[in-house]
């Protein structure tokens, strides 16, 4: 399945508000929520995701109010594992 990643830029973001936002984001079940790398400081998060499309990412933030600035397909991943750093397609 494709991935994508959200990127935000949200000023003030907080860890109440990344809490009060984590329980929707177990509710979908396409898009499917993987991750997310938040920097309270900077107030930027990205958010990982396995969806069919660019679409329904932007609809599951819609569903829950939450403002991005780019929904961006992922065509690769490097990534570190037992084999040690390797680059794969998707």
């Amino acid at each position: 399945m494709p991935r994508y990643v959200g990127l935000h830029t949200l000023p003030g973001f907080s860890r109440e508000m990344l809490a009060q936002a984590t329980p929707m984001l177990g509710e979908f079940k396409s898009p499917t929520f993987i991750r997310a790398y938040t920097s309270f400081k900077e107030g930027k998060v990205v958010c990982e995701w396995e969806s069919s499309g660019k679409q329904e990412v932007a609809d599951a933030y819609r569903t829950m109010k939450f403002p991005w600035d780019d929904i961006i397909q992922v065509e690769a991943i490097c990534d570190a594992g037992d084999a040690g750093v390797t680059t794969r397609d998707l």
